[in-house]
């Protein structure tokens, strides 16, 4: 069984990457004329299917960061070629980056894995490989991405399950790790992980 989560092993302090700002979709004025009434010309985006799942917040009280599942889908087509015995599971979440330590959070905290599984076994962060990624994309499930410090992204992670797998948690992992740079540095920060279940309401 392929399982996943995060294995960060720094949090940087100095260096803050900047977000990238991503132009919004501007629509085009309509060009209404005398007499018509005045409407947004917004485009609707409809998501893609998926079932809400029950919303609990996963924080971290240590840098700030909290993920909040929103949606599960768990009959995505598996990619052509890809391994027999296993299916993909796809999560949206929200992710709002903590900004006690500065720095990004990567989506890779957090983990599907199997309802109640002994995370002794399972080796966390590892949503999102490139081969579902790929399809995931194109099917309209845009994968999150690496959160700046104080921002909040919500997007999607999948993983590989085991097919006999039918529940399943999200797990909010980070491991210890030291500070690099700034007035604390060389401080420790201790590991944070809570687990939610992933429930559909």
């Amino acid at each position: 069984m392929r399982s996943h989560s995060a294995r960060t092993r720094f949090l940087p302090v100095i260096v803050v990457l900047s977000a990238l700002a991503l132009g919004g979709c501007a629509s085009s004025p309509g060009g209404a004329g005398a007499g018509s009434p005045t409407a947004s010309s917004t485009p609707t985006v409809s998501e893609p299917p998926s079932t809400p799942v029950v919303e609990t917040t996963l924080s971290d009280d240590i840098d700030g960061t909290k993920v909040t599942p929103l949606a599960i889908v768990t009959d995505f087509p598996a990619p052509e070629g890809s391994t027999a015995g296993i299916h993909p599971v796809l999560i949206k979440v929200k992710l709002e980056a903590g900004d006690v330590y500065g720095g990004s959070v990567h989506p890779s905290v957090a983990s599907i894995t199997r309802r109640n599984g002994n995370l002794d076994y399972i080796t966390l962060g590892m949503g999102n490989p490139k081969e579902l990624v790929t399809a995931m994309s194109a099917a309209g499930y845009t994968p999150l991405q690496a959160v700046p410090a104080g921002k909040t992204q919500t997007g999607w992670i999948g993983a590989w399950l085991s097919d006999e797998v039918t529940e399943y948690d999200l797990v909010y992992n980070r491991n210890e790790g030291k500070v690099i740079g700034g007035s604390k540095n060389g401080e420790t920060v201790p590991a944070s992980r809570s687990i939610t279940p992933l429930t559909p309401r």
